[in-house]
């Protein structure tokens, strides 16, 4: 009896190491599957859903963004106070031309003397 009990222990030990290698082989499948198909959903351009519902919550946020201004543009008063924001801003700030053209002037003072 002793021998056939130390037989089975035996017996179960060697089962419990093989699942765990058997498992440890599984694990190792299923990662290199795994890596194999993100390369291939890369390739094609496709994106996780992860990446689709942060960007679907960036659009809904866009879309709300220029709904209010919308909205601000349509109103009579605020789109006077637009159009004379804008026409103060864009009289402050000069042109890249008129840059250009300046220090083309300075360069050619320079060279002058």
């Amino acid at each position: 009896m002793v021998g056939r009990s130390s037989f089975i222990k035996d017996l179960a030990q060697v089962a419990n190491g093989a699942a765990s290698a058997l498992s440890g082989v599984r694990e190792e499948i299923d990662n290199m599957i795994r890596q194999r198909m993100e390369r291939s959903l890369n390739a094609r351009g496709l994106v996780t859903r992860e990446e689709f519902d942060a960007l679907r919550t960036r659009h809904e946020a866009m879309v709300a963004r220029v709904a209010t201004l919308e909205a601000m543009l349509n109103t009579p008063e605020s789109a006077n106070k637009t159009k004379s924001t804008a026409a103060k801003k864009a009289a402050k700030k000069p042109t890249k031309k008129a840059i250009t053209a300046k220090k083309t002037r300075a360069t050619a003072k320079k060279s002058a003397r």
